[in-house]
């Protein structure tokens, strides 16, 4: 654990000065990748200017491990202007592939890039046929999954990178898992615990340091007070920063939790150092 980093990925609409101050403070142990949130954007019916992209990416008071091309959703030849427009700016972005493009432009960002960002995946139909089919053409070049880790994907295609925001669900669904090293992840939710839970699920709860009992109070299981740490927010974030190492020890791959606030990346940076010391 010692030897790896912690694996953060953070969009531009959400690298709030508080956000960039814990990435700072901690930038030693963690690889950070930058998203163009122009999908987070694209939700909100908004726009990111290529201009503002581009001098925020400079005025960084650190130096991104990796950062994405400003894609424009929807437009494949937007997207390979400002890809072009940040080349020409003596930027080296991550360009990005979407659903709709043609397939020979996957050759034509490799001719400028070692990686190659494969978007379009988040919740949409038919996306792990699409994964199986263009990893046909990408082949064993490096490539970046964005928003996209099947578990059985990762150990059969072993992308070079990719991240999810899957894990922040146990605060949205009152649902959680919890990782067993093992590739096995159990899931329960807070119903679980007004009755009396399995055995084997207590036991793996406890082996992240956790104490089951605190997860039969209802208010453990809320999330966002800067003040304390809650039971399900320790749990989250170690049982996942646990299963990123694994997955960056076995089959290879840079795994990247995205978060979008100071807190989420402070819990992270909590669980790496609290593996690290173990």
């Amino acid at each position: 654990m010692s030897d790896c980093q912690l694996n953060i990925l953070v969009a531009y609409p959400y690298m709030k000065p508080e956000v960039i101050r814990q990435i700072n403070e901690n930038k030693k142990d963690i690889r950070f990748i930058l998203d163009s949130g122009a999908f987070t954007a694209w939700k909100a019916g908004k726009t990111i200017d290529i201009d503002d992209y581009c001098r925020f990416i400079e005025n960084l008071p650190f130096e991104p491990w990796r950062y994405f091309t400003l894609d424009v959703v929807g437009n494949p030849e937007a997207s390979f202007k400002n890809y072009e427009i940040m080349l020409t700016r003596g930027f080296n972005p991550v360009p990005i592939f979407t659903r709709g493009e043609d397939l020979s432009m996957i050759n034509k960002y490799y001719q400028t890039s070692d990686v190659v960002g494969l978007g379009g995946l988040v919740a949409t139909k038919g996306n792990k046929g699409f994964v199986k089919a263009i990893m046909r053409t990408i082949g064993h070049r490096k490539v970046h999954w964005l928003g996209f880790n099947s578990q059985p994907f990762i150990s059969a295609y072993k992308p070079y990178m990719c991240d999810s925001s899957s894990w922040s669900s146990s605060f949205r669904y009152a649902s959680a898992t919890v990782y067993d090293s093992n590739g096995r992840w159990t899931r329960f939710t807070k119903k679980d615990f007004a009755l009396k839970p399995d055995r084997a699920l207590l036991d793996l709860i406890a082996s992240h340091d956790v104490d089951p009992k605190r997860l039969s109070i209802n208010s453990e299981w809320s999330n966002g007070n800067k003040q304390k740490e809650y039971a399900i927010e320790t749990l989250t974030h170690r049982t996942w920063v646990k299963y990123q190492q694994d997955v960056y020890n076995k089959p290879g791959v840079n795994f990247f939790l995205a978060c979008s606030t100071e807190g989420q990346v402070r819990l992270m940076m909590n669980a790496f150092n609290y593996w690290r010391g173990k």
